[in-house]
C-alpha cells in the first residue's frame, strides 16, 4: 500500500497520544476543532483537532481518517499555536492561527507542506474521550451498529464486491437481533465479523478491545497440525505439543469459528495466520462461545510421545508482558535481528548477500548500504528475505530495490536473485514482491502470499460514536497483476515442517543457497 502523498499520510496519520505544552492563559484558544488537511496536489483528509488543558498546560490530539499519530509538544502564543508530531517515520509540524471560530494554517514534513482549515465545533475533549470503551448500554451498542452499517458502505470504493449488500444486511439485522442479550465480547466478535465480511485484508477494526486477556502461548499450524509453537513463564511442557482441544470443543471446530473474524476474501494463507493469534485471545475464544470465561483457557495438548494432558493458561492483563520462550531457533537468519526494517549479512562461503527486509523505515539509506556490501564483497546472490514484512509505502520499495536491482545485470539474473515470500508478506510488501517477480528475474521461494495482488487498500478509518472503536475501509482498488491468477505464489514452494523447526533449519534458505546462477 501506498501514501497518497508523503506529506498528508504522515501528518494525518496523527493521533491520540499528547504532551504538555504552553501554560493555560488567555486568550483561551482550547477547543474542539474539525475540518480538512490537504496537499496542493488536492488531496485531503477529515482531520479533529483536541486542544485541552491538562494539568495547567495546553495539550494536543489529532484524530484523522487517515489515523492517529503521537503529539509531541504544543507552543501557544496568543492566537498561534504550533503542535509538533511524530508519525513513527518521521516529524513534523503543525502552525495555525485562531481567528473568531476559526483554525487556519499549515503543515511541514520532509520538506512537503500543506495547508489546514479548522473550525471550533465544541469544548475540547478530556485526554481519554475517545479511548474505546466496551462498557455500553444495548441502546447505545444499537446505535452503534446502526451507525456501522451505514458509514462503512459509504467510505469504502466498493462495498459489495464480496458480499452481497443483501448478506452484509442480513449480518447487521442478526447482530442488532442478540445486542440486548449479549455480552460485550459477544458484540465486538459481532462487529468484527460484519466488517471482515467486506472481504480485503486492510478493512477491518481497527482499535481491539480495551482489554483483549492475551494467552501467553503462540500457536502455528506446520501442515495438519496445530502446534504450541511459543509459551510464556510455567507453560514449558506445552512448548511443541500438538494442540487437540481449546476449552471442550475439538480444535477443528473451534478454527472454523475463529476464521470468520478474519478477511473473507483473501486466500486461505492470510486468513490462516491471523486466525491463529484468535486461538489464544480470551476475548475472541469467551465472544466466538468456545470458552465459558475469558481471563483462561484450558487447553488439551499431546506431546511427541503421544501423552494427552491439559494446560490451564492464565490470561494477561491490560499492559502486561511476559519473556516468551520461543520453539523457533534463532540460529536461522530469519528470526535475528526482528526490530531491524532491513539489515544485511554478507555469507562469504555462499558468495551471497542476506537481506532481511521487515519494513520501510529508512528504506533509501539501507539500500545503499546492502548495494555497498555486494560491491565490496563481490557477492554472486542476493536474497531478500521478505517473509515477515507487513507493509510501508510500495512506492518507495520499488525506488530503492526493484529499479535498482533491474538495472545490474550481475544481480538481475536467474539463480542470482531471491526473494522469499509467506502469508504474511502484507500489504507493500505483497505489491514489491508482485514487481519482483513480473519485472525482475528475480525466483521467489517459500509459500503463497496471503493478500491477493489486485484488491482494495489505502484505508481511511472512522469512529463509532459511542464504543470510540476505530473502523478501517479500504478506499482504492489497485491492480498489481494484469493477467493470470489473482495470487503472487513462490516459483520453489517449500513448507516447512516440525522437524525443521525442532532443528533450527530453514529449509527455504537451505534451498536458495544450493542454488547454482545461470
Amino acid at each position: 500500500m501506498k501514501s497518497l502523498s508523503v506529506a498528508i499520510v504522515v501528518l494525518l496519520f496523527a493521533p491520540g497520544a499528547a504532551m504538555a505544552g504552553a501554560p493555560c492563559a488567555p486568550p483561551d484558544i482550547t477547543g474542539l476543532y474539525t475540518g480538512t488537511a490537504g496537499t496542493p496536489g488536492g488531496a485531503n483528509a477529515d482531520l479533529t483537532l483536541n486542544l485541552y488543558c491538562d494539568a495547567g498546560h495546553i495539550s494536543a490530539q489529532i484524530f484523522t481518517s487517515m489515523g492517529d499519530f503521537d503529539v509531541k509538544t504544543v507552543t501557544v502564543e496568543d492566537r498561534h499555536v504550533s503542535v509538533d508530531f511524530d508519525t513513527g517515520a518521521s516529524l513534523g509540524t503543525l502552525t495555525a492561527t485562531r481567528n473568531d471560530d476559526l483554525l487556519a494554517g499549515n503543515f511541514v514534513l520532509a520538506g512537503d507542506s500543506g495547508t489546514i482549515a479548522l473550525r471550533r465545533t465544541g469544548d475540547a475533549l478530556g485526554a481519554d474521550a475517545m479511548k474505546p470503551n466496551l462498557d455500553l448500554t444495548p441502546a447505545q451498542w444499537h446505535a452503534d451498529l446502526q451507525f456501522l452499517a451505514g458509514e462503512l458502505p459509504r467510505r469504502h470504493a466498493n462495498a459489495f464486491f464480496f458480499i452481497s449488500k443483501n448478506a452484509f444486511e442480513a449480518e447487521v439485522g442478526a447482530l442488532d437481533k442478540r445486542i440486548d442479550t449479549a455480552n460485550a465480547d459477544e458484540i465486538f466478535v459481532g462487529l468484527q465479523q460484519i466488517v471482515k465480511s467486506i472481504g480485503d485484508g486492510h478493512t477491518g477494526v481497527g482499535t481491539p478491545p480495551p482489554d483483549r486477556r492475551v494467552m501467553p502461548i503462540e500457536i502455528a499450524r506446520i501442515g495438519d497440525d496445530f502446534r504450541i509453537a511459543a509459551v510464556g513463564p510455567g507453560l514449558d511442557a506445552a512448548l511443541g505439543a500438538r494442540l487437540l482441544k481449546v476449552g471442550e470443543m475439538p480444535v477443528a471446530d473451534a478454527w472454523k469459528r475463529v476464521l470468520t473474524l478474519t478477511s473473507q476474501a483473501e486466500l486461505m494463507a492470510l486468513r490462516q495466520e491471523d486466525a491463529l493469534v484468535y486461538l489464544s485471545r480470551g476475548y475472541a475464544l469467551h465472544g466466538l462461545d468456545i470458552v465459558p470465561d475469558r481471563n483462561h483457557v484450558v487447553y488439551t495438548l499431546r506431546d511427541d510421545s503421544g501423552r494427552v494432558f491439559t494446560q490451564d493458561v492464565q490470561g494477561l492483563a491490560p499492559g502486561q508482558t511476559v519473556d516468551m520462550k520461543s520453539g523457533y531457533s534463532d540460529a536461522a537468519l530469519r528470526f535475528q535481528k526482528k526490530d531491524a526494517p532491513f539489515w544485511c549479512k554478507a555469507l562469504p562461503e555462499d558468495k551471497a548477500v542476506y537481506c532481511g527486509w521487515r519494513s520501510y523505515q529508512n528504506l533509501a539509506e539501507n539500500a545503499k548500504a546492502m548495494f555497498a556490501l555486494i560491491d565490496r564483497t563481490h557477492s554472486q546472490k542476493l536474497i531478500i528475505d521478505m517473509r515477515d514484512n507487513g507493509g510501508g509505502d510500495n512506492t518507495i520499495g520499488y525506488a530503492e530495490l526493484i529499479k535498482p536491482i533491474e538495472g545490474r545485470a550481475d544481480l538481475n539474473r536467474k539463480g542470482r536473485l531471491f526473494v522469499l515470500i509467506g502469508p504474511l508478506t502484507f500489504s507493500a510488501a505483497m505489491n514489491n514482491a508482485a514487481q519482483f517477480a513480473d519485472e525482475t528475474n528475480a525466483i521467489l521461494a517459500g509459500e503463497t502470499i496471503g493478500e491477493r495482488p489486485n484488491s482494495y487498500q489505502e484505508p481511511r478509518q472512522f469512529r463509532l460514536p459511542n464504543s470510540h472503536l476505530v473502523i478501517r475501509a479500504s478506499t482504492l482498488y489497485y491492480e498489481f497483476r494484469k493477467h493470470g491468477e489473482n495470487a503472487v505464489r513462490p516459483n520453489k514452494e517449500i513448507i516447512p515442517t516440525w522437524d525443521d523447526v525442532k532443528a533450527g533449519r530453514d529449509p527455504v534458505m537451505d534451498w536458495v543457497l544450493a542454488q547454482k546462477a545461470e
